[in-house]
Order: C-alpha cells, then structure tokens, then sequence
C-alpha cells in the first residue's frame, strides 16, 4: 500500500508550462456569470479568448455576495475560524459569538433586535436584546435569536440527567406588562416538537445580574433548551435584556462555562492508501461507464481527463476499478474514502454524482454523512468530499470503483488532480465559527483553499449551513485556538487581480470603499484592476446615485486601474427609446441585460473587452 501522500501536489497553483500570468477574477454573481446563456459566454471565458495568446482566467465569483465576503475568500479581509473540539461540553451550539449571528425579527408581536455586544469585565460576552412592541400571545422565545436552541433538539437516553445554567440583567425599559423570565428545560419529540418543561428556574428582573440554574431528569429520548420571556397578551413591551453566555450539559450538575464555539483541533489523519492522478501521459486507468451498451467519450487533452454525456443518457461518465490499480484493493465497509479533485463543466448544465460503485457498471455503494449515496456537483472548483464505504439500501457492502456520472443532460466536464485515499480517519472536521461567511452562496461543497493553524486544506460547504475543513496531508491532530485567521491560497498567488465587488452592498459605501482598498493592497505585486459597480433597474434613484458617487470616488482612487464597465456598456447602447431611457436614467442599456441587473451575452462581451484593454494597457 501506499502510505501517507498528501495532496499538496494536486494542489499547487504553479502552471504546468512558462506562459503569460493566469488571472483570478473575484466577484458575485456579474463575474459567475448569471444572465450567460452558457458558460462559454461569462466574461472571464470570453476574455480568455480575446488575449494573444489566450490567457487562463480564473473565475471566482459566487452569486449574492458582498464586498466583504469576496475580501474574505481573496485575503484582503481576515477570515478567523473555529473549529469543532474533542469534547464539546456545552450543549448550546453558540455562546460565544450568539450576538453576531442574531437576527432582527419578531416574535408573536415583539420586535426582538440585538442593540449592543461586549463583554463584561472578565471577558465574558454578552448581548444586549431590546424587545418591543404589543404582545400578541403570553410569551415569546428569546432562545430561538440567542442560540438556535430552538432548533437543537438532542438525543437523549431516558433517565437523563441534563443542567442547565444562565445569566441576565434587566438594564433598560420596564417590567410593564411582563409575568417573569424563564430559563426552560424542556423534553420534545424527535422532530423538536414540545412535549413538557422539566425545569423553569425563573430569573430576577431587579436590574441586578441574576444567575439561575436548575437540574431535571427526561423520560423522553430528546431534550432541549431555550430563554422564554412570560407576557400579558396585548401588553406594550419595552424591555432590554442584557444576557450572558449559558450552560446547558448533560450531568447533574453545572460545571465551568464552556464558551462554544471554541478551542478546537484538526484531527490526525493518516490514510491506508493514498494514490494522485494527474493526466500528462494517459488517463491512468480511468474508463468511460459502459452503460446500455454505450461508453461515452473519455480521453485526455492539455493534461486533464475530458468527460462527455454526448447522448444525454442515464448514468454516462467515467470510472475507477480500485482493485485493478497498484496496491488498491476493494474498499471494505465502513472505511473513510476520501476523493478530492479539480473540476471544470467545459459546456452544457446538469448535475455530475460522485461516489463508489459496488464494481465497475454497479450500483451505488457509498454513502454520504448526509446519507445520500453521491454527492451532485454543478459548478467548476476544487471538492473534498468524504464517504463512508458501503451503502446496504443498494445490496452493496463494499466499494470496489470510483465513478463521475452525469444523467440526462448533454454535460461536457474535465478532471485533473483527482485523489483518493481510504482508512480509518477523516481529514475533514466541523467549522463551527466563520468571522465572515466567505461561502455564502457557494454551489454545493466547492472549496475555498488554504492554510489554517499552518494545515493546507480547503473549507467546504455542503450549500446549507454546515462548513467543514478539509486537511491536505496526513498527519497528527493540530490544535486550533478560536478566531484562528485562514489564509486563502489566491492571498499568495502571483496571478493577476481583477477585482468586481461591491453591487450586493453598494448601499454602505464606506464598507465597499474599505472591502477593496483592502483586496488592493493584498494583491500579490500590487497587479490588480478596479470595476465599477453597476446599478440595477429595481434601484430607487438614491441608490442609483450612492452608486454613482461610489463609482466616481473609486475612479478617483484607482485612476488608471479603474474599469469603467458601465461606461463601456452605455457607450455599446443601441438609439432605440429604451436603451436612451435607461442611459438618461444612469442605468446600462436594457439590449445588453438579461435582467434587471445581469448582462446578456452581448453585454458580457462588452465587458470582457474592458478587462482586456485595461490589462493590456498596464502591460501586463
């Protein structure tokens, strides 16, 4: 077997052969390319082609993301992360970052809003909930903003013992129409629905800290936790709360505080087999999927391993027998597989599933912690995804192939840096804090490389709320302290910047102005472009004209690095009424939008053509 090989070769950024510098172009949803009819038609493809040579581009735009959040995946703005312990004791997910997670909403008539955040003078955070407005039930759930208790129902073995601990000071408003806060222990269905309060220590609202903590025993099998605020219907509320980080464990007595998130570790990880596949010679036993008698076309060009569903049929791709390569062998049940890879949808959409085969041809035999057999992937990037091997539903107990299989669509995609390896140990943990969310909105479990607590890896999101990090290399376990800063691997490279940010949050200017000051200063060799952020037409005319200034204030600062897309688009309009109408309104002719805002083919064109002479005029 082959023992322990990383994966920092399939990940190195340098080119394969000398040639001009590859850019990375970050941005939302103008960059992804949304309105393209085609992948092939975003800016970033066109540009490519409009260099001589043409250029790599890379593109990192993720739809609906602000200025900040691109910042963050570039270097610019730090990106501080926690990850999961070894032995979380407290059960609330989020004691101590609660205040940056809470949300403005109401509950049964009351406005609850987190008006302040510190933290006492130990160090112990605390937020500060103002809740206001006429009450229109007898009480509202302050624990669903504080910790998302609500929503943590845990498994819980009947006879139980399970404390629960807390602390608040009543320090502004009144008690007017209030019955009395509790803190609540309460015992619930599997699906979190409530079934009884097992314990209700009630706190003192004297505007003196009071602390409360109360111990009970389930004869259920789950159990959870919340703040409840007792109200007279139709009472005017005003109250502020200031609350403190709380305990909720199992055990018949209250311990320590335990903040989470918290202090974490990234686990050993050292792998039975280990085996990199890049495609400069062959396609290294990769085969297209005979399925219905048809093989789709697999070949190898410019070092990649080229895939193509050319019939739209059920199940058309490529495959792995693990037991045919060297020291592979069929993957027992219950082992970790790890597969990482590059991937590029080359034309066409749909989805690619990626997982084990039972044999070459066979059924599914892996499963995911989600329990679905593959993972569906339908956006280019770097993927770290993790199985389990064996998957019982399909008569599989083993693995014995590796597959991308695409169905029902005329889907064309290639790999390049694949790598699997299988053992006991995951390489991925749980990432319980992100100071900023720099996946937010990303497709699926794309990944955002780089280096945490001085681990190579890359965190992932599974396109919902869970975030993982995934190690690089074997290796023993490494300790990461709270807020512990990642540096993304594009903070380094020495590619060419373009930088397109700032349309999801032009309305806090002073934010976007920082946000790209900051990407600018971070970009290696000081090689990077500016684009103006484009107005949409559902803008009421003051946001038009925040963005307006924001735009001349950028033009100003960046001066020759400046891309002046909305120039390049108005000066493209055609003489119809309602192309003038949009430019007399400070807006980019509607003949080059596929929408409100996004471009069209033809508008995308426009812009790549303005990166590109904007490039060439810094000559580079």
């Amino acid at each position: 077997m082959l023992l322990g090989i990383g994966l920092s070769t399939a990940q190195s950024p340098a080119p394969r052969r000398p040639g001009p510098r590859a850019i990375i172009a970050f941005g939302d949803s103008l960059t992804e390319g949304a309105g393209a009819s085609s992948r092939d038609t975003t800016f970033p493809d066109i540009a490519a082609s409009l260099f001589d040579p043409p250029r790599t581009i890379i593109n990192r735009g993720i739809g609906g993301q602000t200025s900040t959040e691109i910042a963050a995946r570039q270097g610019g703005v730090p990106l501080k992360l926690a990850v999961a312990g070894g032995d979380i004791r407290n059960l609330y997910p989020h004691t101590r970052d609660w205040m940056n997670r809470f949300e403005t909403g109401i509950v049964n008539g009351l406005t609850h809003e987190c008006v302040n955040k510190s933290a006492d003078e130990n160090g112990l955070p605390y937020g500060d909930v103002r809740i206001h407005g006429t009450a229109a039930a007898g009480f509202t759930d302050i624990g669903r903003q504080i910790y998302g208790a609500i929503a943590a129902n845990y498994a819980a073995e009947p006879g139980t013992p399970c404390t629960i601990s807390s602390a608040v000071q009543m320090i502004a408003g009144s008690t007017s129409g209030i019955a009395g806060m509790r803190l609540l222990l309460i015992e619930a269905d599997e699906l979190g629905g409530y079934l009884a309060e097992i314990a209700a220590p009630a706190f003192t609202l004297d505007r003196t800290r009071s602390h409360v903590s109360a111990t009970a025993t389930n004869t259920h099998g789950f159990i959870r936790s919340t703040h409840l605020l007792d109200i007279i219907p139709g009472s005017a509320i005003d109250i502020t709360l200031r609350i403190f980080p709380g305990q909720f464990e199992q055990g018949a007595a209250a311990t320590a505080l335990q903040l989470t998130p918290g202090d974490g570790e990234i686990p050993a990880y050292h792998p039975e087999f280990s085996r990199l596949y890049r495609f400069d010679q062959d396609n290294d036993g990769w085969l297209p999927r005979i399925q219905d008698g048809h093989a789709a076309p697999v070949v190898t060009r410019d070092g990649r391993l080229v895939v193509e569903n050319d019939d739209a049929g059920v199940l058309r791709g490529c495959e792995l027998a693990i037991a045919e390569i060297p020291g592979g062998q069929i993957i027992p049940g219950g082992k970790l597989i790890h597969i990482a890879f590059d991937l590029e949808i080359l034309d066409g959409s749909g989805q690619i599933h990626v997982g084990g085969l039972g044999a070459p041809g066979g059924g599914w035999a892996t499963t995911t912690s989600g329990g679905d057999p593959t993972w569906p992937i339908s956006a280019s990037g770097h993927y770290e995804l993790v199985f389990t091997a064996g998957n019982l539903a399909n008569a599989n107990p083993t693995c014995g192939a590796i597959a991308f299989l695409s169905s029902g669509s005329l889907l064309h995609w290639s790999l390049d840096n694949i790598v699997i390896e299988w053992g006991d140990e995951s390489p991925q943990v749980e990432v319980l804090y992100q100071s900023i969310e720099a996946l937010h909105g990303a497709n699926g479990a794309i990944g955002l490389r780089g280096t945490l607590a001085g681990v190579e890896g890359t965190l992932t999101t599974d396109g919902g709320t869970r975030h993982l990090f995934t190690r690089s290399h074997a290796g023993d376990a490494v300790a990461v302290s709270y807020a512990t800063p990642f540096h993304p691997s594009d903070a380094t490279a020495g590619q060419i910047q373009w930088l397109w940010a700032g349309r999801n949050n032009a309305a806090t200017p002073e934010t976007v102005l920082s946000d790209i000051a900051a990407m600018a200063s971070h970009a290696p060799g000081g090689r990077y472009l500016v684009g103006s952020i484009l107005p949409s037409a559902s803008d009421t005319p003051e946001t038009r004209q925040t963005i307006a200034t924001l735009n001349a204030n950028l033009a100003a600062l960046y001066t020759t690095r400046f891309v002046d897309l909305h120039a390049a688009l108005t000066a493209a309009a055609n003489q119809t009424t309602e192309d003038q109408q949009d430019i007399a309104a400070g807006l980019a002719p509607r003949s080059l939008r596929a929408d409100a805002l996004h471009l069209n083919d033809q508008g995308y064109a426009i812009a790549a053509a303005a990166w590109v002479t904007a490039t060439t005029a810094m000559g580079w």
